[in-house]
């Protein structure tokens, strides 16, 4: 039966657990190279919500599948959520005012909306620095410094918005829809207790199989969402012709 008490709290990061979407994203905030420290992210994941994971899944597959058609909603909904993420963190010295996550959440989507390209800069930056930290730890022999990864990936995405939007935006929808339904896959599957130790066992063993089905599902997001885009700017020449 579905609890929605727990999931609201799971959204603001009050389980008792300590668990939910919001703590996922202050671990992945916190330690960039989530992705290549399987024991941490399952142990956040086997708390998270079936019906989070869903959300996961579903919202996943959509970045994944039609990005960049819907990049000013997906921009929007991000800068919602970064500023409902920022007001969480500062509410809690506040009282945990729900007023302060409220507006600045929506603080964040209103100016967001207007500065779209500034937006993605930031939101492809942080992409870049998702990337960049991942990297860094899985190929270099100084994993704790994955920070400098992350600056360079942040750089280096941040400033191609300017240059290559259009793949950029791509790019940063593939990447992160690929993570969540990655992730929201896991956790469905460990929700079914004979799957549970097998799927936790067989991802903590190998350090670089999660980063690998992320990196499969955004590359065939980036295939996908390319396809369609060059049919679109197809069918616009021969409209125009």
């Amino acid at each position: 039966m579905l609890n929605l008490p727990l999931l609201l709290a799971q959204t603001t990061n009050t389980t008792a657990d300590g668990s939910g979407p919001m703590a996922i994203a202050n671990e992945a905030v916190s330690r960039l190279d989530i992705l290549n420290h399987p024991d941490e992210l399952l142990s956040a994941l086997a708390n998270l919500h079936v019906v989070w994971a869903s959300v996961f899944v579903v919202v996943g597959l959509l970045c994944v599948i039609n990005g960049y058609k819907w990049h000013k909603g997906v921009v929007i909904i991000c800068a919602l959520l970064a500023g409902l993420g920022l007001g969480n963190l500062l509410s809690k010295q506040m009282g945990d005012s729900w007023i302060v996550v409220a507006v600045l959440g929506l603080l964040c989507a209103i100016v967001a909306a207007p500065m779209l390209r500034f937006a993605v800069a930031i939101f492809g930056g942080l992409t870049g620095a998702f990337i960049g930290a991942n990297l860094w730890t899985a190929f270099t022999t100084s994993p704790d410094s994955h920070l400098a990864g992350a600056a360079m990936g942040f750089i280096a995405m941040g400033l191609a918005t300017f240059l290559i939007f259009r793949i950029v935006v791509v790019t940063f929808t593939s990447i992160g829809g690929a993570a969540m339904v990655v992730l929201g896959s896991i956790t469905l599957m460990m929700h079914v207790p004979a799957w549970k130790d097998s799927v936790q066992s067989n991802l903590a063993a190998n350090q670089l199989l999660i980063p690998l089905l992320v990196s499969a599902a955004a590359i065939m997001g980036i295939v996908l969402q390319q396809s369609k885009i060059r049919r679109a700017d197809r069918e616009e020449e021969a409209a125009a012709a």
